[in-house]
């Protein structure tokens, strides 16, 4: 038996498939070829490898993969999905059929009418009207662990306050992934429950939003946030206040910056400004959250 005509039967011997007179055959073939032989123990190494490749599918594709959804009137229909965990989308301006279609491509689940549940519902409302949600409750489970940490840290920015997107992937410790951590506030499924809105570019000023820069400042200015002071702030290239009178400096939305009496008020463009002045960060907004 030629080489080539044994290596095409290798596997099928490996697996007990062979008849039996061309099994001898191999054995025997195999008994006085060490190049063939040594390519049956290569593949039983790659069968073994592919083996241990090979993980469970998520419990949304080991089970009937049906979410649940309702609208609520606010202005507009809100189109809100949710699981038995929490919420899982929200969007406005689209028929339910385009919001299924969205969700399934997502999710790659379906989703079925139903009545949103009394403590969901009064997330959204709250998120909508300016009140904020102190902890919403958002089904995370397929979400990625970096995008859920920046999903996480979204959710305990204050309400009436802002931060940039360099603090917040310094807050997920990974203090470069600026442009990521824009993409996954531009890609926020769950918007005004997870505050996406509250995060502005470091230069300054409220930046984008997808509802539309207008729609961002008004949903900031429902939850207190000085948005033409910001916008000026960023003209004039400041980026943080700090007190004379404690020597500690501020982003211009924190609640004790916002307590500085005008006199007392010194405007910063960079962080090392503030430091050769002898200023040190608020540790309540971690203007250098580490």
């Amino acid at each position: 038996m030629r080489c080539r005509t044994a290596l095409t039967r290798i596997d099928a011997l490996r697996t007990g498939e062979l008849p039996s007179p061309d099994s001898s055959e191999v054995h025997q073939h195999l008994k006085t070829c060490k190049s063939c032989d040594d390519s049956v123990s290569d593949l039983a190494s790659l069968s073994a490898s592919l083996k241990e490749t090979i993980i469970a599918p998520p419990r949304s594709m080991r089970t009937v993969a049906v979410d649940h959804f309702d609208v609520i009137d606010s202005g507009g229909d809100v189109l809100v999905a949710f699981s038995d965990r929490g919420i899982r989308m929200i969007t406005t301006g689209v028929s339910s059929d385009d919001f299924r279609a969205a969700y399934c491509h997502r999710f790659g689940r379906d989703l079925e009418p139903a009545a949103l549940p009394e403590r969901l519902r009064k997330q959204v409302v709250a998120a909508l009207s300016g009140e904020g949600v102190d902890k919403p409750a958002v089904d995370f489970e397929d979400v990625g662990e970096f995008e859920r940490s920046v999903l996480e840290i979204l959710t305990k920015i204050p309400r009436g306050e802002v931060r940039t997107y360099t603090w917040v992937a310094q807050q997920a410790g990974r203090p470069k992934a600026v442009r990521a951590v824009g993409n996954i506030c531009a890609r926020n499924v769950v918007p005004f429950v997870v505050p996406c809105h509250r995060v502005v570019p470091a230069a300054g000023g409220v930046g984008n939003y997808a509802f539309g820069g207008s729609k961002k400042r008004d949903l900031l200015r429902r939850e207190g946030v000085p948005v033409e002071e910001l916008e000026e702030l960023a003209r004039k290239g400041v980026r943080y206040i700090g007190s004379r009178t404690t020597n500690i400096y501020c982003f211009p939305t924190c609640r004790d910056a916002r307590r500085i009496r005008e006199e007392n008020r010194v405007a910063f463009r960079h962080d090392e400004d503030a430091a050769r002045k002898g200023f040190r960060p608020c540790k309540r907004c971690q203007p250098l959250a580490a």
